[in-house]
């Protein structure tokens, strides 16, 4: 019994020292993005949406950034705007109500990506995530593709530093019927993370985030996060003749 009090007095005491720390983690740091809800470039109602050669340079999402070859940036082959009005169209098999605001992003096979003002630090953890949900009738090809790269490399999906493929089956769908609340608590998260490792190439160049939305899939309120890792972890061995501290081992 006297024992056991001991190492309950002893771990306590390790605790409030800092020594004995079982697991470490970090809280998530945000990285502001330009545009992340879609409601920077207001469509007009009479329309309902917009395309890249009206949203930019209003908007901070670049269509296509030049690469891979076949794609031309901001033209109006691209991903699109609509309005909460639109997306109530029966006559436009209904789309995903905007998860907040007013505006979200509806694919239409086309890349859009984004450069923020954050650098790559070593032993950081990079996730870039967006609510998706897919149309109401499924009538052509849904899916998501997201990407973390080097803001200093062209893009394109083979030299993506994270790449999260076709996240189908994963994604919610408005289904026949929903109210546009209902539509508005059917999103689904999706998220790519990227750790950065020591003398990595793309320490210091700007974080890169980008999406290929399919033509029966829409996004909203993307957000992007660093947590540092920790680098070290420190053993302690404990026994009934004291403390040891055996050593340090650094993450790799």
């Amino acid at each position: 019994m006297k024992i056991t009090n001991w190492c309950r007095k002893l771990s306590a005491t390790l605790l409030a020292a800092g020594i004995w720390v079982p697991s470490i983690s970090y809280a998530a740091i945000d990285i502001p993005l330009g545009d992340p809800s879609f409601e920077d470039y207001v469509v007009n109602p009479a329309v309902g949406y917009a395309y890249s050669n009206e949203y930019r340079p209003t908007s901070a999402w670049v269509d296509d950034l030049d690469s891979p070859a076949g794609y031309t940036e901001d033209d109006g082959a691209s991903a699109w705007l609509y309005d909460a009005a639109y997306a109530e169209s029966a006559a436009f098999s209904r789309r995903a109500s905007p998860r907040t605001g007013n505006q979200a992003m509806h694919g239409l096979a086309n890349y859009s990506a984004q450069e923020s003002s954050a650098v790559f630090e070593a032993n950081h953890t990079y996730t870039f995530s967006v609510w998706a949900q897919n149309d109401e009738e499924l009538d052509d090809t849904n899916g998501l593709f997201m990407y973390i790269f080097d803001g200093s490399a062209p893009f394109s999906d083979a030299n993506s530093l994270a790449n999260l493929g076709g996240a189908f089956t994963a994604i919610n769908a408005r289904q026949p019927g929903m109210t546009a609340a209902q539509s508005q608590a059917n999103w689904t998260q999706v998220s790519v993370s990227h750790f950065v490792a020591p003398g990595a190439p793309e320490i210091g160049n700007p974080v890169g985030v980008g999406f290929f939305a399919r033509r029966d899939t829409a996004v909203d309120d993307a957000t992007l996060t660093v947590v540092p890792e920790p680098t070290t972890v420190v053993l302690v061995g404990v026994g009934l003749g004291g403390i040891a501290l055996l050593g340090r081992r650094r993450r790799e």
